[in-house]
């Protein structure tokens, strides 16, 4: 699927296909009686699908979610072209009969779930219904509501505008009257589109005969099989919004180079004035599509940032001349914010904007999109208000999205409602939940191995309770999961557990600075031939502990991967416990260097950053104390933002190479169970400890 996305698949659009099948082919015949001309469709395979895809009820549209906006206009539409070119009377009036006894639902319909552009394209086709005598209660109420609508619409962009930059009037093109076709021309995409939209170009050919309008349609006609969708492409959406999907379900580890492929042809169309629409080299921007890219390039080692051109005033827009602001347009916004690199003012504004938005939207219940139909978009709000990107741990987040993805029932709404296989399906879904349990699998065979493992290091004896290695071991699991890192996962949780060992030894009355230095020398002299033995005192414990677990990790890592570690292993310990020594109050906090540098090494990377580690080490001490001082106030919150940033841009822009990649990755790994840590409540540590672990997908 991911190998073959191309131009992006989107389903057929009744409503599209039957303005392509409205175009007309004249042919010229000459008898006894002069010459005749002759008309039929330019495109029969246009006429033909919608003769083949009615439905039961008589409508056309999508068949699994009942949207009036949808039916109607799909409906009117297919009514009309069977009712110009006179064929199929049974299925064209079938469909008259459910325009009439339907219309009045329009009194009840969502507003946000107005197809786009309805206001203007619904009473243009009624126009045309009724110039074809298709009897239809024209002067019914619920239309002038309709009309109502367009008017406004109509003084947010005038007519002057239309004509002279690209809006998202190019959209709908056949909805508008006395247009200036030749001045229009002028903002045709490359590919001969009006902003990908068959049906506007359909117009644009039936008025203008241009024949680049005639190329693009006849393309998108014969790549899709005869019908037409509502938008063609959307390469750029399919690929962003697939990578999205991919990730946030936890399975984008399996697709690492069909991932670099889709980003590369991302990166290429990367309009850096403008940003994105859903497909290459568009003409006009979306803050949708152009923050899904600002942040999944970024994580990938592009810089990009363009919100600049999607702020007006003190509000940020998707589309400018926007009536109402999408919910998932405004969460991408939110979520691009947080991605953000020291002194980038627009990208804090952004985020202040958005998060203050859809706050607002679920104090009020406010849950349907204008652009999406998805399972659960309400806990999606919630989880990302709630755990911001710092604070969402990678296996938490899978687990609680496995829940609210709706795999091939998530519907989209354009024009008309319209399904992305690439985005929404069921095979991600399925593969998440067979990943997500056999990842599980391992970790609580894990579990029991750490278990035996406290019981065994007699932890209890340093005040170290089973519920503090169960904590860590989440932290390790939510974060390195994958089943073949198992090595990687018990090293950090070990250590972590190993740290508070050291540091409780470190921190008892009967421990001297003497004591703790004897232990230090013990440690730097030991080898693994030589370990203490008698009488288990609790340095001794300590000592045997730690050279336990050094010893097997390093035996592990190069049984497997064929380096020696030990040596820089024991260094890197040394270091930490010489740094332990240099205080004078031991704190409880587990090292993050220490912690880094151990899971670096245990996968077999030599080298570290020092910059990076310097950095770590403030920033989780940062968090350490915030952690103590939970619920004391915001200002301590605040003040952590800045080095986060600055952490992130260390991380995400310091990539070269794939080895780097794994290093960095590990430090902003260390660094999201601290902030995690310090932002969560003992509750909701416990239910994310049960989800994560022990509840299956």
């Amino acid at each position: 699927m991911l190998s073959s996305m191309g131009d992006g698949r989107s389903s057929v659009s009744p409503y599209d296909t039957a303005w392509v099948s409205f175009i007309q082919d004249y042919t010229n015949t000459t008898n006894i009686n002069g010459i005749i001309t002759s008309k039929r469709p330019l495109f029969p395979s246009c006429l033909q699908w919608i003769v083949d895809n009615q439905l039961a009820d008589g409508s056309w549209g999508e068949e699994l979610v009942f949207c009036i906006y949808d039916r109607l206009l799909n409906t009117l539409a297919c009514v009309v072209a069977l009712t110009l070119w006179n064929t199929c009377l049974p299925k064209r009036n079938k469909g008259v009969m459910f325009i009439k006894e339907n219309l009045r639902k329009l009194e009840t319909g969502e507003i946000e779930n107005m197809t786009c552009g309805f206001e203007f394209v619904f009473p243009a086709l009624l126009e045309k219904a009724q110039q074809l005598d298709i009897d239809i209660p024209y002067d019914a109420l619920v239309l002038k509501d309709i009309y109502a609508r367009r008017e406004v619409k109509f003084t947010r962009i005038p007519k002057d505008v239309i004509h002279t930059i690209p809006t998202t009037m190019l959209f709908s093109l056949e909805g508008l009257r006395n247009l200036d076709w030749p001045r229009l021309l002028k903002l045709q995409m490359e590919d001969g589109s009006f902003l990908t939209c068959p049906s506007s170009t359909a117009i644009a050919f039936m008025e203008t005969n241009d024949d680049k309008c005639f190329k693009f349609l006849k393309n998108v006609v014969e790549k899709c099989n005869g019908g037409v969708p509502g938008s063609y492409p959307t390469d750029i959406q399919a690929r962003l919004w697939a990578i999205d999907r991919l990730q946030r379900l936890g399975i984008s580890y399996y697709f690492v180079e069909e991932i670099k492929s889709l980003l590369d042809h991302v990166f290429r169309y990367w309009n850096k004035e403008i940003g994105f629409f859903s497909a290459r080299n568009s003409n006009l921007c979306d803050v949708d599509n152009t923050c899904m890219a600002i942040r999944l390039l970024r994580l990938h080692g592009f810089d990009v940032n363009v919100l600049n051109k999607f702020k007006d005033g003190d509000q940020f827009f998707c589309l400018r001349g926007e009536l109402n602001k999408s919910l998932t347009a405004m969460l991408n916004l939110y979520r691009c914010s947080q991605a953000l690199f020291p002194g980038e003012k627009i990208l804090e504004e952004a985020k202040n904007f958005s998060y203050n938005f859809l706050q607002q939207c679920l104090a009020n219940n406010q849950s349907t999109d204008k652009w999406v139909i998805a399972k659960d978009i309400p806990g999606e709000l919630r989880y990302a208000l709630e755990f911001p990107w710092y604070a969402s741990l990678p296996r938490v987040e899978s687990r609680i999205y496995i829940d609210q993805y709706g795999g091939a029932d998530e519907l989209w709404i354009g024009k008309t409602i319209y399904r992305m296989p690439d985005v929404s399906n069921n095979v991600y879904l399925q593969a998440a939940k067979l990943d997500y349990n056999r990842c599980q699998s391992q970790h609580r065979f894990e579990w029991v191995i750490m278990q035996e493992w406290f019981e065994k290091c007699k932890f209890q004896q340093f005040g170290i309770s089973k519920k503090e290695v169960l904590v860590s071991y989440f932290l390790a699991a939510a974060s390195i999961f994958e089943v073949e890192k198992s090595r990687q996962r018990l090293a950090w949780a070990k250590s972590s557990i190993l740290c508070k060992m050291v540091t409780s030894y470190f921190n008892q009355e009967a421990t001297t600075w003497i004591t703790r230095n004897k232990l230090l020398m013990d440690y730097k002299n030991s080898s693994e031939m030589s370990r203490k033995k008698g009488n288990e005192t609790k340095d001794i414990l300590v000592l045997n502990n730690l050279h336990q677990f050094l010893d097997q990790l390093g035996k592990e890592t190069y049984e497997d991967s064929g380096k020696d570690i030990h040596h820089q292993l024991h260094n890197v310990w040394k270091k930490w416990l010489r740094s332990l020594m240099e205080e004078n109050i031991i704190t409880s906090q587990e090292g993050a260097e220490l912690l880094v540098h151990t899971i670096n090494l245990s996968a077999g990377h030599m080298t570290c950053d020092e910059i990076l580690s310097k950095h770590t080490n403030e920033v989780c001490s940062m968090l350490n104390d915030l952690q103590k001082d939970q619920g004391t106030g915001s200002s301590k919150t605040t003040d952590i933002e800045f080095p986060m940033q600055a952490l992130v841009k260390l991380v995400f822009t310091n990539n070269s190479g794939s080895s780097n990649q794994d290093i960095n990755q590990t430090y902003f790994a260390v660094v999201k169970t601290f902030y995690y840590a310090a932002h969560v409540s003992e509750e909701v540590l416990n239910h994310h400890i049960s989800k994560v672990l022990f509840q299956q997908a």
